[in-house]
């Protein structure tokens, strides 16, 4: 048998002939479609073939990698348009109307679904939210109602402000007020500080909403409002133009996710969002949306962060900005906005714990954008209270003697307004605080005791608001009687001259000059027993100096005041348990403290003990009193005036020394003098009849010092009728 017949020695096998039948496998699946082999003739084509040069390699992987690419973005353009709402139906709508309808048609609704599409896509950081377009300038302004982290409806404010509130549901059941630079930390870059806490104004805002929120929740059985809604809160903010702009720069970047994640985590609220909310006419954003997260912690609500823009770049120290004329509509403008959360605290029964304030520009315009607003006193809760955040004065003499004599101008006329003018007539009975600018520790007692402020119109008789010793009616009649005690004729200015106009002013509002003091633990039962009594008097004299220091850098130069008022903030964790210290004990200690600020002369001192909650106690072993003394107005206004010499006269020219001329001499101003009439000045010609009304009471407190045309002071003090100064002439 040759190689042909044997099977078995084949290479290529014999073919088997089957039938062909139908399977169920082949008329299932597709059938593919093979090239047909070619024969391989060229050897060397093959192995060419198969040995490709590495650029055609590259060039093939590229290909395919465009493949790879636009197959991604077709699946990501499929899955964004599964995301939107109804697309289905848009998509059905879109292709029968491209049957029925004209071509023409068809290129219109095309467009004006590119350009809706287009108009509400928003752009952001982790944090905040904003439209990705730019507000246009002019026409009214636009709010922005968010239905979804990634929609929201653009609305056209062209009713009443109280109607979008409603319908964006922006009740506010308390707010604060932070008007200028240094009380609302705008100057601070966002982080935190271990020691004293958050920094920048916006992590400093969500530390408190979270905080107030956190307390109100836990003071409340429901975890919502008297009415059943969500508990929301307001922070108010009114700023130059300059910080305005820093603070959106700031969340606008990408790199400052990490120091916003650190500060917000810090404040106790990690996941905490914002979304731009309203924009004025100019197309400046005024207000954010915001979203504490996890809703089993802080709840449903959205509260607010106001940033109100007062002007172009800021309000400077001095009052001559005044005679530019731009005084009523910057005001009317910023009261426009004010009607925001003014409607908002309407809405949800809220009042405002605290107004926060400085001796800038700022702080000037916002007090008269609340008089434009027409903000009632009843919007202010019982317990109210704002401070002036100012330098002491021996750190003016170290670092600011170039400016002593502005700032003092300053300092006057910010009190003036403040205490005797039209806005102590709107804020009648809300005391002035002034505080040291640079002491974050104040700051937070401050706000600390504003919270408990706004939680007590909300839960009144709540035993987490509850003094310590005696009753909150206790605390406020206290304060009434010894005011009523120590009133005086020689609080209000008269006007020296009958010739000018107005008067007489009265004081409108109590001047307080606030400190804090730190007890530790150790110390406090120490001073309990007793015992080393005399280093309890050394901080006592300690504290008053640092007290009148706030006006004066003469030790002796102000005396004490009618009153003082020692408000212990206790933790809430330090009394409590088996291991807590009992309230006698603190009692015991602060009567100590109170005899050892007795025998540094004051008359009569009030004792309260606060408890503080426990969600924004930030020191659990320390108890922090705040120790306020109330002062006559007249007397923190002489005492700072005469701080810088007023009558010191400059030379602004002199005969050159030639040897024609035998006669030197030249002439010289008061230029404290001068500098106050040119701030009497820019008041009458501001053309706001507010800030006209302030110009006279400013001239009647410079015709104290200066009358005539020679300048000459008066045998007057500020202060009364006959309240005689019995000069001496050096």
């Amino acid at each position: 048998m040759t190689n042909e017949d044997n099977s078995n020695k084949r290479i290529i096998k014999r073919r088997r002939m089957i039938p062909k039948t139908n399977s169920d496998l082949e008329n299932n699946r597709s059938k593919m479609k093979l090239r047909d082999l070619s024969p391989q003739d060229n050897d060397k084509e093959n192995v060419a073939k198969i040995l490709q040069p590495k650029e055609n390699k590259e060039s093939e992987n590229m290909s395919m990698y465009n493949f790879t690419e636009e197959y991604k973005k077709l699946m990501q353009s499929i899955t964004d348009l599964s995301i939107k709402p109804n697309t289905a139906e848009i998509n059905i709508t879109d292709k029968y109307s491209k049957i029925a309808a004209p071509k023409g048609d068809n290129k219109v609704s095309d467009n004006e679904f590119t350009k809706e599409t287009k108009s509400n896509s928003t752009s952001g950081t982790r944090f905040f939210k904003f439209p990705r377009s730019r507000m246009h300038q002019g026409g009214q302004c636009r709010m922005l109602h968010w239905k979804s982290p990634g929609q929201y409806e653009l609305l056209h404010v062209d009713g009443a402000v109280s109607q979008f509130v409603s319908y964006a549901g922006w009740h506010l059941n308390g707010a604060k007020i932070w008007m200028g630079t240094s009380a609302s930390n705008a100057s601070e870059d966002t982080g935190n500080n271990p020691a004293t806490g958050v920094n920048g104004l916006i992590a400093n805002a969500i530390k408190e909403l979270t905080e107030m929120t956190i307390t109100a929740r836990n003071c409340s059985p429901s975890k919502l409002d008297q009415e059943g809604r969500p508990l929301q809160f307001g922070i108010i903010a009114v700023l130059g133009g300059q910080d305005h702009k820093k603070i959106l720069g700031e969340a606008i970047l990408f790199e400052n996710n990490k120091a916003f994640s650190e500060a917000f985590r810090a404040a106790g609220a990690p996941n905490a969002s914002l979304r731009a909310a309203l924009y004025n006419e100019m197309g400046d954003l005024f207000a954010f949306e915001v979203n504490l997260g996890n809703p089993e912690v802080f709840g449903k609500g959205r509260h607010l962060l106001f940033l109100h823009p007062a002007n172009d770049v800021g309000g400077g120290k001095s009052d001559e900005s005044l005679g530019d004329g731009r005084l009523s509509f910057q005001s009317a403008s910023l009261g426009r906005q004010f009607e925001w959360w003014k409607s908002a605290l309407e809405y949800g029964d809220g009042k405002i714990g605290s107004l926060e304030s400085t001796l800038g520009g700022t702080a000037r315009l916002g007090r008269y954008a609340l008089l434009s607003a027409r903000i009632p006193r009843t919007l202010f809760s019982s317990d109210a209270t704002e401070i002036i955040n100012v330098d002491k004065a021996d750190y003016i003499k170290e670092n600011l003697q170039s400016q002593a004599q502005e700032y003092r101008a300053s300092y006057a006329t910010t009190l003036l307004r403040t205490v005797w003018g039209n806005v102590g007539k709107r804020l009648k009975g809300i005391p002035v605080t002034i505080v040291n600018r640079h002491d974050n520790t104040m700051r937070n007692v401050h706000r600390q005791r504003s919270t408990i402020a706004i939680l007590r119109h909300l839960f009144l008789g709540n035993p987490k608001l509850d003094l310590l010793r005696g009753d909150i009616s206790d605390e406020r009649i206290a304060k009434q009687r010894e005011e009523a005690i120590t009133d005086d004729d020689y609080f209000t200015i008269y006007n020296t001259t009958e010739s000018e106009k107005g008067g007489p002013w009265q004081q409108h509002r109590r001047i307080r000059m606030s400190t804090s003091y730190f007890i530790h633990r150790g110390k406090l039962l120490q001073m309990s027993r007793g015992e080393n009594s005399q280093a309890v008097i050394d901080d006592a004299e300690m504290i008053i100096s640092d007290i009148r220091g706030l006006a004066t850098s003469s030790d002796s130069a102000l005396p004490a005041g009618g009153f003082m008022i020692l408000d212990a903030l206790i933790p809430e964790n330090l009394v409590s348990g088996d291991s807590g210290i009992a309230k006698e004990t603190i009692n015991r200690a602060l009567e100590l403290f109170a005899k050892g600020l007795e025998k540094h002369g004051s008359e009569k001192i009030l004792i309260n003990l606060y408890n503080i909650p426990s969600e924004f106690t930030r020191n659990n072993g320390e108890i922090v009193v705040q120790i306020t003394e109330d002062q006559p107005g007249t007397n923190v206004l002489i005492v700072s005036t005469e701080e810088i010499d007023t009558h010191y006269k400059r030379v602004i020219l002199q005969n050159p020394s030639l040897p024609s001329i035998s006669d030197t001499t030249g002439k010289s101003v008061y230029s404290f003098g001068r500098l106050f009439e040119r701030m009497v000045e820019s008041h009458l010609k501001s053309g706001y009849h507010h800030c006209v009304e302030d110009g006279w009471l400013i001239l009647a407190f410079h015709k104290h010092y200066y009358v005539g045309r020679y300048g000459h002071r008066q045998n007057r003090l500020p202060g009364g009728k006959n309240r005689t100064r019995n000069k001496v002439d050096n």
